[in-house]
C-alpha cells in the first residue's frame, strides 16, 4: 500500500479541488476556533489532533489488517512533483489509534475530499468528554485557528515549535521581511523556542521514541506551556503522549508551519508539498537565504528542487487562512508578477547549478517543461518546442523502422 501523491489523489473530485471552500460555514468554524482556544487555555493536559487523509487511510488499513507493505520514504527529488506520506510503518498503528481515541479534540477533516467519503468507515472509541468538529463545514479548523486565534493565544506564553522547518522559521522570524509580512499573525509578547526535529523521511518511524525523548528535554528545558508539533503521522502519536506525560498543551500543527515559513516543500523533503496553506508571502531571496542556512547539507539537485518548489508556490491559488492542493494553480496577474520577480532572483542566484550534474540537469528539465507548458518563460517555451520536435522525430523513426 503506497502513500505517494499519485495514489492519494488519483481520483480528484469533479470540482478540481480536494478541500472545501473557506466561506462554507466560516462563522461556525470561527466560533469553533474560539472554543478550541478556550479549551487550550483552561485544560492541562490538552491535545489537539487532525485526521489527515494519509492517517485515515493508514488507520483503515490497520482496521482491515492490510498494513503489509507500508514503507516511509523521502520521495523523489523534484521541484515540480508533489509527494507526501505519514512517515510510519505498521509497527506504530496501535499507538496512532490510541492517540486519536484519547485526544481531547480531534478534527476529522471532512472538508478534505477523501475524508468526507471515508471517515464513516473508521471505527474509533473516543474518550468520554472529548470533542470533535461539529460539522463538515467546521472541519479544517486549524486553518481558521491559526489565522484568527494563534497570535492572541500565544501572548504571554512560553511556546515551542518542533518541526523539520523549525530552524527555518527561527531564521526567517529574525528578518525584517518576515516581521512586516507576518505582523497580523506572528505573536508578540511571547517567549518562543525552536526545536529542529531529527526527521529525514526515513528516520521518523525508526527513531520515534528517540525523537520523543528529544521533545521531552526541549519542553522541560524551556518550561513550555504549548508545543506546536509538525511531524507527519508521528505528530499525532507524540502530541497525545507528551501532553499526558508533561501536563502541557500539544497542538498537531502540520502544514501550518509551512504557512508561517511560506514554504513550497516540506523541510525533510526535496519535493513539492501536497498542499500549501497560505497566510503571507516571503520574498524568494529572503526565503532561500534562510533555507541555505537551515539546511547546509543540501545537494545541488536538492537545493535546485527546493528553489523550483518556491517558484511554483508563487503560482498556486491563494486564499488567506485556507489551503490549496499542489495542482491548483492560478495564473492571475499578482501570482505571475510574483513568479517573475522570484524567477529573476533565482536565475541570478542559481545559474551556476543548472548544468553542474546530471541530477541538476534533470531537475532543471522538469522545471523548464512546466514553464514551457504554461508559457511562463522564453527558456521554457524553447525547451518545450525542442522536446516536442525530438518526440515527434523519435515517433517517426520508430514508424519508419517498423
Amino acid at each position: 500500500m503506497s502513500y505517494d501523491h499519485e495514489l492519494l489523489h488519483s481520483c480528484p473530485p469533479v470540482s478540481g479541488t480536494v478541500f472545501g471552500r473557506k466561506d462554507d460555514g466560516y462563522p461556525a468554524r470561527l466560533a469553533q476556533a474560539k472554543f478550541l482556544s478556550a479549551q487550550m487555555r483552561s485544560r492541562k493536559p490538552f491535545c489537539f489532533l487532525r485526521m489527515g487523509d494519509m492517517e485515515l487511510r493508514y488507520l483503515l488499513a490497520k482496521q482491515h489488517n492490510r498494513l503489509d507493505g507500508i514503507e516511509p520514504g523521502t520521495g523523489p527529488i523534484s521541484g515540480t512533483r508533489a509527494y507526501g506520506n505519514p512517515g510510519l510503518t505498521a509497527k506504530h498503528a496501535e499507538r496512532l489509534r490510541r492517540a486519536y481515541e484519547g485526544a481531547d479534540y480531534v478534527d476529522f477533516h471532512e472538508q478534505n475530499w477523501p475524508n468526507e467519503h471515508l471517515i464513516s468507515r473508521l471505527e474509533l472509541r473516543r474518550a468520554p468528554g472529548s470533542y470533535r468538529n461539529l460539522t463538515k463545514e467546521t472541519s479544517l479548523v486549524f486553518l481558521t485557528w491559526t489565522e484568527k486565534e494563534f497570535k492572541e493565544y500565544c501572548r504571554n506564553r512560553r511556546i515551542g515549535f518542533a518541526a523539520a522547518e523549525a530552524r527555518l522559521l527561527e531564521l526567517l522570524s529574525q528578518t525584517p521581511e518576515f516581521r512586516e509580512a507576518a505582523a497580523d499573525y506572528w505573536p508578540d509578547n511571547a517567549e518562543i523556542f525552536y526545536h529542529q526535529v531529527r526527521n529525514d523521511g526515513r528516520d521518523l518511524d525508526a527513531n520515534l521514541d528517540v525523537i520523543k525523548e528529544d521533545l521531552q528535554g526541549f519542553a522541560k528545558e524551556h518550561r513550555l506551556d504549548t508545543i506546536f508539533l509538525s511531524l507527519g503521522g508521528g505528530a499525532k502519536i507524540l502530541s497525545y503522549e507528551l501532553s499526558r506525560e508533561l501536563g502541557i498543551c500539544c497542538f498537531d500543527f502540520g502544514a501550518m508551519i509551512r504557512a508561517l515559513t511560506y514554504s513550497g516543500s516540506d523541510g525533510n523533503r526535496a519535493a513539492r508539498s501536497t498542499h500549501s496553506p497560505f497566510l503571507f508571502r516571503i520574498p524568494f531571496d529572503t526565503y532561500m537565504t534562510a533555507l541555505e542556512r537551515a539546511f547546509p547539507g543540501l545537494t545541488p539537485a536538492e537545493l535546485l528542487a527546493k528553489a523550483h518548489g518556491q517558484l511554483l508556490l508563487e503560482l498556486m491559488r491563494k486564499e488567506v487562512g485556507w489551503t490549496s492542493v499542489s495542482w491548483d494553480f492560478d495564473f492571475n496577474e499578482q501570482n505571475v508578477s510574483a513568479f517573475r520577480d522570484a524567477f529573476r532572483a533565482y536565475r541570478k542566484r542559481y545559474r551556476k547549478l543548472f548544468g553542474s550534474s546530471s541530477a541538476t540537469k534533470m531537475e532543471r528539465a522538469g522545471f523548464l517543461h512546466f514553464c514551457g507548458k504554461h508559457r511562463l518563460t522564453l527558456e521554457g517555451r524553447l525547451f518545450l518546442f525542442v522536446f516536442r520536435v525530438k518526440t515527434l522525430l523519435r515517433h517517426c523513426s520508430r514508424r519508419t523502422s517498423g
